[in-house]
């Protein structure tokens, strides 16, 4: 059985999800932020639920900015068409989850494959806290004075990533605001300024999801990025946080985190299309 999550079902959507942390960190987040009943915020989400008389099986997100968010274990073909009738006139923006659940619910939606402007499949990893050894490098939080700092350093990442211009559904303006109110996103400084951030994108419980690593355009190759996770995770440990998760973008930032300590535990799908699609009815 599918249904819609309600308020009295959290403490079992959040049992489920912890216990699938890995690639759950979205959705646990935004069910920890939001709640099952946010109609306002891009990141609110409304949850559905499939259950046997077991208890919860799967939990499938859309939200209200256009993101698809699933931990859907053993997911088929004809549950994922249940999704994708749920889904008629929602405008999708894109999906991120366990890679072939993600591959499997995209599979069955009304679009063409050609609306996909992103469709990547990153190894995902994991670190226990404990394990990260101290770190001597210079991080801080970002203040006012980098607000042009961040806006261009967000708008190149998105262009690392394959996104350009409209990669993050909010203005690029709007996001070094919320960096630097947030105080989620570090900054690491070099001898003539900052070299390199690394964010939190996620965080749920004792857990973390690292993000937004980047390394000054004239900086890279230098280790740079391997310094500012490492002070990062150093710090978010004395926070008292148990674990940090990522998926990583490339194989040389996987062998980065690899030497960090981080271990792979599965594969990780991000999805984009442009521009985003109004659902008709399933094909």
């Amino acid at each position: 059985m599918i249904r819609k999550a309600e308020e009295k079902d959290i403490p079992a959507m959040m049992a489920f999800l912890e216990g699938r942390i890995a690639s759950s960190m979205f959705l646990l987040g935004n069910l920890e932020t939001y709640g099952v009943d946010n109609r306002e915020h891009p990141y609110g989400t409304a949850f559905f639920l499939r259950e046997t008389g077991d208890g919860i099986t799967g939990i499938f997100g859309a939200t209200n900015g256009g993101m698809l968010l699933c931990q859907l274990p053993g997911i088929g073909a004809t549950e994922a068409q249940t999704y994708a009738h749920l889904l008629q006139g929602y405008v999708l923006r894109g999906m991120t989850g366990e890679a072939e659940q993600v591959a499997t619910i995209l599979e069955a939606l009304p679009f063409e494959t050609g609306a996909l402007k992103v469709n990547d499949v990153d190894p995902l990893y994991m670190i226990e806290l404990a394990q990260v050894g101290g770190d001597n490098a210079q991080v801080r939080a970002p203040e006012a004075a980098d607000k042009a700092l961040l806006m261009k350093w967000f708008q190149q990442l998105d262009e690392d990533n394959g996104l350009g211009e409209g990669g993050d559904m909010r203005p690029l303006e709007t996001r070094a605001e919320e960096a630097i109110a947030s105080e989620t996103v570090w900054l690491l400084e070099g001898e003539d300024g900052s070299v390199a951030m690394s964010a939190v994108n996620a965080h749920a419980g004792h857990a973390v999801q690292i993000g937004g690593v980047f390394v000054r355009r004239d900086m890279r190759g230098q280790g740079l990025a391997a310094q500012v996770v490492t002070a990062q995770l150093a710090e978010l440990r004395e926070e008292g946080f148990a674990r940090a998760i990522l998926f990583a973008g490339s194989d040389a930032a996987a062998r980065i985190y690899e030497k960090i300590g981080f271990q792979r535990v599965g594969d990780y799908r991000v999805a984009f299309l442009d521009p985003p699609v109004q659902l008709g009815s399933p094909r």
